[in-house]
């Protein structure tokens, strides 16, 4: 492995690294509509001669897959970012949500910039730098941008198109074949580097009541309340579960992240059911059968203890874990990379970071080992968040710049 000496940060330009940002905020992306801003990578990276294809997940839903093969055999190196943003756009939000860059004394807002659209102009940026300091003598490098990452996935009346995600843009990738040696993942780290995401289940926990009028509810059998206090309870399991699952860097969590019951239009009646929906961690190893026993237990363990409970327990979205060796070259490489061009040691991420999801998980599963590195996460507080509070996502214009003369070292130091 050669010494990722880094490109020239003369040479790069910043500029063209910032407009191109910029335009890919202000394409709307929400998951389910990711169409134009496929077409938009797919035409800037066919400007710097990178062979440029387009694979189609569901009508309008493309992958766009971009390579640039190197004068001889050797290692293939994907760049991987997704196209789709954690939320949906809208001109009464502020700035940092709305799919409309702004710039501000050194940062760029808009909703995706940090998760995760910047990636994209700092692979562009790196591959001009390598372009411009004399080429790719081996190997290959790929781009790749996917639809459907976001977590999220259909359930109950919450079906279509925009709730498909769950990295169903790199399962489909990566079914039809696919493939390449090591992956550079720029979901938004704060310019740390991880080397695994924990596995998540999306699990329902569905409470039946026995619905009574108003003036009658001391006769009802109230699952809002009843769901309340087994939220309380898996807070509580939380821990329980943290210990029963120990890793060297991961910590799996458990979060309520939605709670539905009753009839809004109908308050004069006590609710039929109210479900939990739950985001359940995985540490690496952990099987999705043992998951739900593991779960079930602790809903029996509820029932013994009121015997009116009565509950359900459904999956409905499951992804798994992985961990990448320190051995690998490719840890290595980003951290000497990263070294060489900030002249400071990378910094890992908290423990919780690694509850965050990404597509390096999918494609762990077919043999491609991967890291986390991007520009994103880190806000105008200092603190390691997409979201300047006030104003939601933001990035970092020298960190941007940094992070593609990252990626360039590492791929020179790697192929």
């Amino acid at each position: 492995m050669e010494d990722p000496t880094p490109p020239d940060a003369d040479r790069q330009d910043v500029e063209s690294l910032v407009e191109m940002t910029c335009d890919l905020v202000d394409i709307p992306s929400e998951t389910g509509s990711e169409g134009a801003i496929a077409e938009y990578v797919a035409r800037r990276f066919a400007e710097l001669s990178l062979a440029v294809e387009f694979q189609e997940v569901e009508p309008d839903r493309w992958n766009v897959l971009a390579r640039w093969k190197g004068g001889a055999p050797g290692p293939r190196l994907l760049f991987l970012a997704h196209f789709d943003t954690s939320t949906s756009p809208g001109d009464d939000l502020p700035p940092g949500f709305r799919a409309e860059a702004t710039v501000e004394d050194g940062w760029i807002h808009g909703l995706g910039v940090s998760n995760m659209k910047s990636a994209f102009a700092a692979f562009h940026s790196a591959i001009q730098l390598l372009q411009d300091s004399g080429g790719l003598a081996a190997g290959e490098i790929m781009v790749a941008g996917v639809v459907g990452e976001i977590e999220r996935g259909p359930v109950d009346e919450w079906q279509g198109r925009r709730y498909r995600g769950g990295g169903i843009g790199a399962r489909t990738m990566l079914n039809r074949g696919v493939t390449a040696d090591m992956c550079i993942n720029g979901e938004p780290t704060g310019l740390r580097l991880q080397t695994g995401n924990a596995g998540y289940i999306f699990a329902r926990i569905s409470v039946e009541g026995s619905p009574q009028h108003t003036f009658s509810k001391s006769l009802a059998i109230d699952p809002i309340e009843k769901a309340a206090r087994l939220r309380q309870r898996l807070a509580e399991f939380e821990h329980t579960y943290v210990s029963r699952h120990p890793h060297p860097v991961m910590k799996p969590l458990i979060n309520v992240g939605a709670i539905y019951g009753g009839d809004p239009f109908k308050p004069s009646l006590t609710a039929r059911t109210c479900n939990l929906y739950v985001h359940i961690n995985t540490v690496p190893g952990q099987q999705i059968n043992d998951v739900r026993a593991e779960f079930e237990e602790f809903l029996e363990h509820q029932r013994g203890e009121d015997s009116d409970l009565s509950v359900d327990l459904d999956f409905y979205l499951a992804s798994n874990g992985h961990y990448l060796d320190e051995d690998h070259p490719l840890p290595g490489a980003v951290a000497q990379a990263h070294r060489s061009v900030f002249g400071e040691d990378v910094a890992r991420p908290n423990p919780e970071r690694y509850s965050v999801s990404s597509d390096n998980s999918p494609l762990a599963e077919f043999g491609i080992p991967g890291v986390t590195y991007g520009a994103g996460g880190i806000n105008l507080s200092g603190d390691y968040s997409m979201y300047e509070p006030g104003i939601g996502e933001v990035v970092n214009i020298d960190n941007l710049a940094g992070a593609a003369r990252v990626y360039a070292a590492a791929a020179r130091s790697l192929l």
